[in-house]
């Protein structure tokens, strides 16, 4: 496996964030992320999460029927963030 610089793991981070940006409206699954990233999706399992400890996103634990997603993992952005996205533009 490649070892990754932290300047390209940090352009990959701003690439997923983009992402979901352009989607503010609708959540994401993990593999569709890492499809329109062309990564696997462990690795991007990997980055998403260190997003999320960031507070950069947020997982969608629940679908709109209010069922728990048990096996693959959904992500947006917070309403919070996007709010500040939007007023800096």
């Amino acid at each position: 496996m490649v070892k990754l610089s932290e300047k390209t793991i940090k352009l990959l981070k701003d690439d997923i964030i983009s992402i979901l940006y352009e989607r503010p409206l609708e959540a994401m699954f993990t593999n569709e992320i890492a499809k329109e990233l062309r990564r696997d999706n462990e690795f991007t399992k990997k980055l998403l999460l260190e997003l999320k400890k960031e507070s950069l996103i947020e997982q969608v634990k629940k679908n709109k029927r209010g069922q728990q997603y048990l096996t693959h993992l959904k992500w947006r952005i917070p309403p919070k963030i996007l709010k500040a996205f939007n007023n800096q533009e």
